[in-house]
C-alpha cells in the first residue's frame, strides 16, 4: 500500500482507503463480526464480541474468504480501469481476549491479549508464506467443533512447526495461497 499511495495525491489515497474499507467492513458485518478499528490500510475485526455466539470461528473464516472474493471482484474492476491491484493478507486466530476501555484521559474501546497478538503475527506471516489467509490450527479446531459443514477448509495447506514472534512454542498454521 505504501508504494501505491506514494504515487497518488492525498485525496486519491483517501478515496482508495474508503473503497477498500467499505468493501471489507461490509463483509465483517454480513458475517456478524464487530469492526474493532481501522489500522491505516487495514482493519481489525472480532467475532463473538461483545457476546460469544455458537459459530464465531466459522463466521470469521467465512468472512475472510468472502473478503478475498470481494477483493478479487474489485481488482477485476480496477484492472479494467488501468488501476493497480490491491493485495491483502488476513490473519485469523481463536481464543480468549479482554475487551473494554483503555487509556487514561482519552478512553478507547479495545480488544487485547495474546489472541489478538497472535492474529496480528499471522497476518504478518502472509507475506513470507505467500498466502492470502493464514489461520491458526486453534481456529480450525474450533470451526470443526461448531459442527457446521461449510467446505471452508478447501484449498488450505497445512504448515506445521511455525515460529510465532512472542510465543515460546511453535504452532501449526493453515494457509490459503
Amino acid at each position: 500500500f505504501t508504494r501505491l499511495a506514494a504515487g497518488l495525491d492525498a485525496l486519491k489515497v483517501i478515496e482508495l482507503l474508503r473503497g477498500f474499507h467499505g468493501r471489507m467492513e461490509r463483509e465483517v458485518f454480513r458475517h456478524h463480526g464487530t469492526l474493532d478499528k481501522y489500522l491505516g490500510d487495514g482493519l481489525m475485526a472480532t467475532f463473538g464480541t461483545p457476546m460469544a455466539g455458537t459459530q464465531d470461528a466459522t463466521n470469521a473464516l467465512a468472512c475472510a474468504r468472502d473478503m478475498i472474493t470481494t477483493l478479487d471482484q474489485w481488482n477485476r474492476e480496477r484492472r479494467r480501469r488501468g488501476e493497480p491491484e490491491i493485495q491483502v493478507g488476513i490473519g485469523l486466530h481463536f481464543g480468549e481476549a479482554v475487551m473494554g476501555d483503555i487509556g487514561a484521559n482519552r478512553l478507547e474501546y479495545a480488544v487485547i491479549g495474546t489472541t489478538v497478538n497472535v492474529a496480528a503475527r499471522l497476518e504478518e506471516m502472509t507475506r513470507p508464506l505467500q498466502a492470502k489467509i493464514v489461520m491458526s490450527d486453534q481456529l480450525r479446531l474450533q470451526i470443526k467443533s461448531e459442527n457446521i459443514d461449510t467446505g471452508l477448509f478447501e484449498d488450505f495447506d497445512r504448515q506445521p512447526d511455525q515460529e510465532i514472534r512472542g510465543l515460546d512454542q511453535r504452532i501449526t498454521v493453515w494457509t490459503l495461497p
